[in-house]
């Protein structure tokens, strides 16, 4: 009998490179970065570019923070400020160096949690055969996916207050935003959502841009990006690889044990820092359980309920943190 052999990567050899954007939000970035060091071994990518747009001093020093405590990091700073067109010629030039690489984009204001890597890479050599799967994503609750998928969650747990949520898009509904990180920091919004029955992937024709994998296949289709902002479109590159999907019958898996805190987007930024403390979001994100896939419904829980404040910094001196002012 022949021998079937297994010829798609193994998820433990991929080592991907991982484009990290930042342009404006110093403290997102910081906690962005700490999150990245708490949950991730960062050695095994290959390559780690920090496309900086047009940034502030102390946004550059906290760059060249993390460059010298990582080999693999490289700096690299585009101007003038805004999507058009310094940073998506970066990611055109950064692309086509890598394709034949497996890349991660992610946003300065997006916090990884434990295993985030692990569980996109698993369904990266899941998923290598299939030729209409052309992007791996990340679950993040403030997104357009986001909101599609914790419905579930909201109908379960709050639906007096889901219906009281403005029906408009995910982009500009501040209440949205609100509500979800309400929720996540206080009542464990993330852990009742773990806790329903779900696949593990979900297929879609679209997909966010915070969190994202991808190589080769979804390169060729979108590089270059025209240096243009379409009408009605947020983000440029979301728009181009959400037509590629579309345009070409693809489809992205969306990972639903890779749940990662995406911020805010633009419009509902200002109202939602009234609100939401980040300091708060700093505590929750520095004490999240580190043991995610042996009880993933206290996952995200922060780990420690009781002690003292001098306790909590202990334990944050130990991790080398410092809690944002």
């Amino acid at each position: 009998m022949a021998k079937i052999i297994d010829i798609t990567p193994r998820a433990q050899d991929v080592s991907p490179v991982l484009v990290l954007l930042t342009s404006h939000r110093v403290d997102c970035l910081l906690l962005c970065i700490k999150c990245l060091e708490l949950f991730t071994d960062l050695g095994r990518f290959k390559k780690i570019y920090v496309v900086a747009n047009d940034v502030s001093d102390e946004h550059a020093v906290i760059i060249k923070s993390f460059q010298r405590r990582h080999a693999n990091v490289i700096d690299v700073h585009a101007t003038p400020r805004g999507q058009i067109p310094a940073m998506l010629s970066m990611e055109n030039f950064i692309f086509e160096r890598h394709k034949q690489d497996v890349i991660v984009r992610l946003s300065e204001d997006v916090f990884v949690t434990p295993f985030w890597l692990e569980h996109l890479l698993a369904t990266y050599k899941l998923h290598k055969g299939h030729k209409d799967i052309l992007a791996i994503s990340a679950l993040t609750p403030i997104s357009r996916i986001g909101r599609q998928l914790m419905d579930r969650a909201l109908r379960a747990h709050y639906p007096a207050e889901r219906k009281r949520l403005p029906l408009i898009p995910v982009e500009q509904n501040a209440v949205y935003h609100r509500f979800v990180w309400e929720k996540v920091l206080g009542d464990n919004l993330v852990g009742k959502y773990l806790e329903l029955n779900r696949p593990k992937q979900v297929y879609l024709s679209h997909v966010s841009v915070d969190c994202l994998l991808f190589d080769g296949d979804l390169i060729e289709r979108i590089v270059p990006m025209a240096l243009r902002l379409p009408d009605g479109a947020t983000r440029a590159d979301e728009f181009y690889i959400n037509s590629a999907l579309r345009n070409g019958g693809m489809r992205a898996a969306v990972v639903t044990d890779a749940l990662v805190h995406h911020f805010s987007h633009g419009r509902p930024e200002a109202y939602l820092r009234k609100h939401v403390s980040m300091d708060d979001i700093w505590w929750y994100m520095t004490f999240i359980e580190s043991h995610v896939q042996a009880t993933p419904a206290a996952a995200f829980r922060p780990r420690p309920g009781k002690g003292s404040r001098l306790e909590l910094l202990r334990l944050m001196k130990e991790r080398e943190l410092r809690v944002l002012q």
